[in-house]
């Protein structure tokens, strides 16, 4: 008797997870957190460059490429400019790399029309890279997963009281 109350109780425990797992990643895609959820607009790229800097490591000096593309969009009568390619950290947009600098570069070229995705709260803040965060789904998954592990334990305790 007290083994099938532990599945009882445990399945409890997995289904409320996933349905609270669920409800949140619902909530936050609802929401539109984050930059896959802003709208776009035509842009031009104004300049491509690959900036070298020199920067001081705890194994001494390294030169570093970062990528700056400048681009001029319009929203709601409005031409704004960015230098924005994504929101990733300072070290996640710098290579250590020329070439790899230098490839970001060639995706962009001046003159060319690009996709600018901007915040409409905050329309100069603005991003041409806007990746979809895949940890999304895989809380989603998660959530699913645990939601129907919970539903089958909690059965499988009812059928054997």
């Amino acid at each position: 008797m007290q083994g099938t109350e532990f599945l009882i109780v445990l399945g409890s425990g997995a289904f409320l997870l996933g349905l609270v797992l669920i409800i949140w990643i619902s909530v936050t895609k609802r929401r539109g957190y984050g930059t896959p959820n802003w709208p776009t607009v035509a842009g031009d790229v104004l300049n491509a460059t690959a900036v070298e800097l020199d920067r001081e490591t705890s194994g001494g000096m390294v030169a570093t490429f970062t990528p700056i593309i400048r681009y001029a969009y319009d929203v709601a009568d409005t031409r704004l400019t960015s230098a924005r390619l994504n929101f990733l950290s300072d070290e996640q947009r710098t290579y250590k790399d020329r070439h790899l600098a230098r490839q970001v570069v060639a995706k962009y070229p001046g003159g060319a029309s690009v996709d600018v995705f901007y915040n409409p709260a905050n329309p100069k803040q603005a991003a041409l890279d806007v990746p979809k965060p895949a940890a999304h789904n895989a809380v989603l998954i998660y959530g699913v997963t645990n939601l129907i592990a919970g539903a089958l334990i909690i059965a499988l305790g009812i059928a054997l009281l």
